[in-house]
């Protein structure tokens, strides 16, 4: 596959031309006046070590300011990306596409309201016939399993879609769910021409998976269409300060992404369609030498299938004018803290990758970046602790240059107040004016103001999220800090099922998890104190996050909080599909399954459908000593005995569940015995 025309080649040049020698030249001269300031009387080796640090931490902003002023004149001006041609009209799709789920311990009752609901909007278009659903599970407890199971049957009956919604239980989870991916489309990719990935709380608008088809059949050098997905769904203040946010500035950003990534952009795992035979034959993860951490499978395989795709020759684009395309958020920090440390050791691995052969420069720069969002957090507290140290080492080297009357900047004998102030304000600026330049796209698009409470609502939403959100800041940072040092020492991560629903957090678990967030913080205020009051000042948004995380993490985590603030349009104007998924979990029946294999054994249908999908899945494994030793104490009645690999082994085994299930139906009932 040919790369870009050369004509798109030279827009793509020119474009990170506009985006990264700025954010060059501006890192160079904040870091030139931040070292022409600490240059006072000769240079430190903790000054030294600030520039360094004040280096990276501002050129790491700089790069995502100057994305979202790209992105900010692209939304301005609504023109459409060069290198993708676009349907005109609508036409009948002539490729076949898989939509595919991979899940693991979900609540079945959840995501198979959302596949249901993607399936009827895909039928609204008239293209069903294209398309083909399946769920990839990866459950590990059987309880999740024979629940998924009925809920299958169920939603095939409800829309009539067997032969067309098909589930598969992995019983080998190899690689998690790149594995899952992966053995999909040896066994059945071929099948189609396309596949979207869908996460379990994914949803998309049936439209937007047939543009995504389309697109995919003009533009065929495109290896994957990544749409973005807006958060939704969420009652929680924590979730709503997500969701608001993603609408509102999450535009922003992706457009200006895509303005200068164009056909080298990345891959998020989920909600993207992705040509298969280029996958099959381009996308094989390798396994990286060595022990977790640092070894072993890649967790964030997402950017390593877009870098080993467009090595292959095909395009990967981020189209942001792809609206339909959604996903739910964290409730609370602490579970947002525990999808991030999985995301931080995946991300860390890909330092491994940046020198691999063949590569596109830009998919190193994306590694460069997935490295870089979570070691900024380490360095910009290095950074903060770095200028105690300083103002320490000045007030001990040279006491008389700190009278009894303390300067507002006691950490340099001599300082340049103007120009630290310049410098303060630039940083800040690089924060908050994307903030404010979204803030204009929306207040200029009347309709969708409205959609977002109002134009004052809108504006208070903003100052309100800006605010919790520069307390909360601080707390992520001290996380994702010590979820890279974690990794580094080598402690591995679990892989454990993501929380999805609203509940308030106990006060308990948040002091269990943040005591030292709350003990850093306290540190941190008394010994900026003892070197100047003033010094404490500037500490003070840092600390104060830190010994109010307990409460805020808690007051966040709560529903029902500043409802008339930080509405977005999937609220107040909710699409369709978003309304009908609702409408399906409010009203299907979960089936609650307490014991999967008494379960199995004693409702006809589940024993039916159980074995239906044991005989259609071949590859199991059989003959083992649990199967041998669960078998014998099933038979006789000793079902209370079974050790938990024992329980697995028999639900695999259609002969022993048949055989059991004639005994049970044999077995006299409670009744029965005590007449």
């Amino acid at each position: 596959m040919s790369d870009a025309l050369p004509i798109e080649a030279e827009v793509a040049r020119v474009r990170r031309f506009l985006v990264l020698a700025p954010t060059a030249v501006s890192t160079a001269l904040a870091t030139l006046e931040m070292r022409r300031i600490l240059d006072v009387k000769g240079m430190t080796v903790p000054a030294w070590a600030m520039v360094v640090l004040f280096c990276l931490c501002f050129g790491w902003i700089a790069l995502w300011f100057w994305t979202s002023v790209a992105g900010f004149l692209h939304l301005l001006f609504r023109r459409r990306l060069p290198g993708l041609m676009w349907p005109e009209g609508p036409e009948p799709l002539r490729s076949r596409t898989a939509v595919v789920m991979p899940i693991h311990n979900e609540d079945p009752a959840a995501v198979f309201a959302h596949l249901q609901a993607v399936y009827e909007s895909v039928a609204a278009t008239g293209q069903l016939g294209q398309f083909e659903f399946y769920v990839l599970s990866d459950s590990t407890r059987a309880e999740a399993w024979v629940g998924e199971e009925l809920a299958w049957a169920d939603l095939c009956r409800r829309v009539n879609g067997q032969g067309r919604i098909f589930y598969r239980r992995r019983h080998q989870n190899t690689g998690k769910k790149a594995g899952n991916l992966q053995e999909f489309c040896e066994r059945w990719g071929r099948r189609n021409d396309f596949m979207v990935v869908l996460d379990a709380d994914s949803l998309m608008r049936g439209e937007t998976l047939v543009t995504m088809a389309r697109l995919m059949e003009l533009n065929p050098q495109v290896g994957i269409l990544q749409a973005p997905p807006l958060a939704v769904g969420r009652r929680t203040l924590f979730a709503r300060l997500q969701q608001f946010a993603g609408r509102l500035y999450g535009p922003l950003i992706s457009a200006g992404m895509a303005w200068w990534q164009l056909g080298e952009s990345n891959y998020w795992g989920h909600n993207a369609i992705i040509r298969v035979k280029a996958f099959i034959e381009h996308c094989g993860l390798p396994v990286l030498p060595g022990e977790a951490p640092f070894g072993g499978h890649i967790l964030s395989h997402d950017f390593v299938e877009a870098a080993l795709m467009r090595r292959g020759g095909y395009q990967v684009w981020l189209v942001p004018e792809l609206g339909g395309s959604y996903e739910q958020p964290p409730p609370e920090l602490l579970a947002y803290a525990q999808r991030d440390r999985r995301w931080c050791q995946g991300n860390l691995q890909h330092m491994r990758l940046i020198a691999a052969g063949g590569l596109h420069p830009m998919s190193r720069g994306h590694f460069l970046m997935g490295v870089m969002s979570y070691l900024a957090s380490p360095l910009l507290l290095a950074f903060l602790l770095m200028g105690l140290i300083a103002a320490a080492v000045d007030r001990t080297v040279q006491p008389d240059y700190f009278p009894d009357h303390r300067t507002l900047f006691p950490i340099w004998p001599v300082f340049d107040v103007a120009g630290a102030l310049r410098l303060m304000a630039m940083s800040m600026g690089l924060l908050f004016v994307p903030k404010a330049l979204a803030l204009v796209l929306a207040l200029l698009d009347g309709a969708l103001a409205r959609r977002m409470g109002g134009r004052l609502r809108l504006i208070a939403g903003v100052v309100f999220e800006t605010l919790l959100t520069t307390l909360m800041a601080p707390v992520m940072m001290v996380f994702q800090s010590w979820f890279v040092v974690g990794t580094i020492t080598g402690h591995r991560v679990s892989w454990t099922t993501q929380q999805r629903e609203d509940e308030a957090l106990p006060w308990a678990e948040a002091a269990r998890r943040l005591w030292p967030h709350t003990i850093l913080g306290a540190v941190l205020a008394w010994i900026a104190a003892q070197l100047s009051d003033d010094l404490l000042l500037w500490y003070a948004p840092i600390a104060g996050g830190l010994l109010w995380s307990i409460p805020l993490t808690v007051w966040t985590s709560c529903t029902g909080v500043a409802d008339g603030l930080l509405l977005i349009p999937e609220e107040t104007a909710p699409d369709p599909v978003l309304v009908r998924a609702k409408e399906i979990a409010a009203s299907t029946k979960a089936h609650d399954v307490e014991d999967a294999l008494d379960h199995v054994l004693t409702d006809v249908k589940a024993h039916a459908i159980h074995l239906a999908l044991l005989e259609d899945q071949p590859g199991r494994p059989i003959g083992t000593l649990a199967l041998a030793s669960g078998r014998r104490k099933l038979l006789e009645g000793r079902t209370e005995s079974l050790t938990t690999a024992e329980r697995a082994a028999v639900l695999l085994d259609a002969r022993t569940l048949s055989d059991a299930r004639i005994l049970c139906a044999r077995r006299p009932g409670p009744a029965e015995v005590r007449s």
